[in-house]
């Protein structure tokens, strides 16, 4: 067996729960015989202590006007505190872990400050702690610039840092463990009885996170194609295999791959329609025909060469979802 990078977002560490699960899929990987090593988030959301947001709010109350190295000086903390807390949960349980920041890892970014891009990853340091049976422990969304400086990867920071050290590492998988349990068709938020897609492609994948898909960044789907390294999106609770993104065509049995949802205004939502383009014709017919019929109700329409945007009222999105759905 090989390496196996996870990532584990900001909810997968922040409770005890939470990190009795992680525990779970560290210790499964190692009795496969895999080598894992481990990239986190801040820990929770938007409010609690450690959380990337409200560390940023913290500068914001002294002044808006904040210098962008300030700002990720301080915006690096979140994943180092739970890196720092990770490897600690872990020796505790017996497994051998170490803490390192983006700096320690190898991590070298471009100095565009709060949005930076992996240059090159140095793991000299990381399989180093691999070759003495340790779990190393990474700080995501974060690396150093040539002249030393601490910079931020910008939103998703967390996901593309696991996929480029997987790259990087030539591991077998990135896991991107997430609180659902792959990639579904529709946000399960909004039609809670969407199914998951067991295989999408890298460009499906995209499409759907660059038009609002949240469960993985584009920029780290990039990575996964730029270095052709398989990646699954796996529920932190679940035991199972959640989406393989690959190179290889997506597989599901409907004409539609999937729907994004981008909120637009606070009244207003766009979701844009991705489709198997062999079905281009059929697809944009139906929903011409539905939107014209008014069984979905819609505020715009465009057509393009792989996807239709809808532009529509909050307020019928959860109807208009649910007759996207079983229209074709």
């Amino acid at each position: 067996m090989g390496i196996i990078v996870q990532k584990f977002g900001g909810t997968s560490v922040a409770t005890e729960n939470a990190r009795l699960s992680l525990l779970g899929h560290v210790k499964k990987a190692r009795q496969q015989g895999n080598d894992v090593v481990l990239v986190v988030s801040a820990m929770g959301r938007k409010g609690e202590p450690y959380a990337t947001d409200t560390i940023s709010g913290m500068l914001e109350s002294i002044s808006p006007n904040i210098d962008p190295a300030k700002r990720d000086l301080i915006l690096s903390c979140g994943e180092i505190i739970a890196c720092s807390l990770i490897a600690h949960f872990l020796d505790t349980y017996g497994i051998e872990a170490e803490a390192l920041t983006g700096f320690q890892a190898g991590i070298l970014t471009t100095d565009d400050f709060n949005n930076s891009n992996i240059l090159n990853i140095d793991t000299t340091n990381i399989k180093k702690y691999i070759s003495q049976g340790k779990v190393p422990v990474i700080a995501g969304f974060q690396g150093i610039t040539r002249d030393g400086r601490i910079t931020t990867l910008g939103r998703g920071g967390s996901d593309t840092t696991a996929v480029e050290l997987g790259g990087f590492l030539k591991s077998e998988v990135v896991d991107i463990f997430t609180d659902v349990p792959g990639v579904a068709f529709v946000d399960p938020r909004v039609y809670p009885s969407s199914e998951y897609i067991s295989h999408i492609s890298y460009t499906d994948m995209y499409n759907l996170a660059s038009h609002g898909a949240k469960v993985i960044h584009p920029r780290a789907v990039e990575a996964a194609k730029k270095f052709n390294i398989p990646v699954r999106v796996r529920g932190t609770d679940s035991s199972g295999n959640g989406t393989l993104i690959s190179e290889e065509p997506t597989k599901n049995n409907k004409c539609i791959v999937g729907i994004a949802l981008d909120k637009q205004s606070q009244d207003t939502t766009s979701a844009y329609i991705l489709f198997n383009r062999k079905f281009a014709l059929l697809v944009k017919e139906e929903i011409a025909k539905a939107i014209s019929e008014e069984s979905i109700r819609a505020l715009d329409v465009s057509y393009f060469e792989d996807y239709i945007a809808v532009s529509m009222n909050d307020y019928h999105i959860a109807d208009n979802i649910e007759t996207i759905h079983n229209l074709i």
